[in-house]
């Protein structure tokens, strides 16, 4: 009985145009089954929670629409973190493709995001291989000097220095298009689109309750000919997040493109609805696996902002890095 009332109202939401997939309709069934003691309230929230994620849905709505306003679009409440919250328009998938193409990008918002990329390049380029070169201002290679003695026999042998080779690593950019994460889906896609351009070896996902490759979308010369459309279109954008069924997805299915050369860097604000002790296991082994482990959190540019989620702390315990975009712009960071 319960489960054919969530189902009836998960219906009414996709009617209305919010994104509600199969796990969000699984979430709240398992919800409201493993709550004894309900009322409306406690109902409600569990609703707001599982189904709705980051907003807070007003039933009242559905009496104040008027037929001749988009029947696309729905009014919500987003709250950013725990102190602050603003009231704003909430779209369903259709209605985003069509507000995307009004996104705008300013001449500042490009340059700080390739000076942002042109960062991650430097720390990409500083993995010290094994082999070496000769290099005046390098350190004594002393296998190369009793190498080379022979030919100096009876003489002061031959010093040679040498410098290590450096490891041009591979990026590989995992970046959060979910909910809460909508306010920095600009930032994601210059991120994107700067860091493939910077590093033309880049692989690029975008991902939310699913994973999808989306490499080829950001091959293009100029940030406004991106398809945002199908961006959107191929992605479950604004939906729910399960970071450690991400990362595990994208082990098992393109576990290629993790090695001792691949820098994994991760655009997202940590915030797991899933398994945490998936999350954890994960991340514990693509960071084994893998050359570096960065993790950008766009939330920790807030000063009120205070990481305290669990998942949060699984991520700082296992990240070679956790910063923010602010910091990762103004400091250079070497390995």
């Amino acid at each position: 009985m319960e489960e054919e009332i969530i189902i009836k109202f998960v219906n009414i939401l996709r009617r209305l145009g919010k994104n509600v997939g199969i796990n969000e309709t699984i979430d709240a069934i398992n919800s409201i089954k493993i709550i004894k003691e309900r009322d409306f309230n406690t109902i409600k929230a569990i609703l707001e929670t599982t189904l709705i994620k980051d907003f807070s849905y007003d039933n009242s709505l559905h009496r104040t629409i008027s037929k001749n306003e988009n029947k696309y679009s729905v009014t919500g409440k987003i709250t950013q973190n725990q102190y602050i919250s603003s009231n704003l328009l909430i779209y369903s998938p259709e209605e985003s493709r069509i507000k995307m193409d009004n996104l705008k990008i300013s001449m500042r918002d490009q340059i700080r995001w390739k000076k942002i990329a042109n960062r991650i390049k430097l720390i990409a380029l500083s993995a010290a291989g094994h082999r070496s070169k000769p290099k005046n201002n390098g350190n004594l290679d002393i296998k190369r000097i009793i190498k080379n003695e022979p030919r100096y026999a009876c003489e002061s042998p031959y010093l040679i220095k040498s410098i290590k080779k450096i490891n041009k690593s591979n990026i590989v950019l995992l970046c959060d298009v979910s909910g809460s994460m909508k306010d920095f889906f600009k930032d994601s896609l210059l991120l994107s689109f700067f860091t493939k351009r910077i590093i033309p070896k880049t692989e690029i996902f975008y991902f939310s309750t699913d994973l999808r490759r989306v490499t080829n979308l950001f091959q293009v010369t100029s940030i406004n000919s991106i398809n945002l459309r199908k961006l959107v279109s191929i992605t479950s954008y604004g939906s729910g997040t399960k970071i450690g069924e991400t990362l595990y997805t994208f082990r098992r299915k393109h576990g290629d493109f993790i090695n001792r050369k691949v820098n994994l860097i991760v655009f997202s604000d940590g915030w797991d609805l899933g398994d945490l002790r998936l999350l954890e296991r994960e991340m514990k082994i693509i960071r084994r696996k893998s050359n570096l482990l960065i993790w950008i959190d766009p939330l920790l540019d807030n000063l009120l902002y205070s990481p305290l989620q669990s998942s949060i702390k699984i991520i700082q315990n296992n990240a070679d890095l956790l910063i923010s975009p602010s910091l990762l712009y103004k400091t250079k960071i070497d390995f």
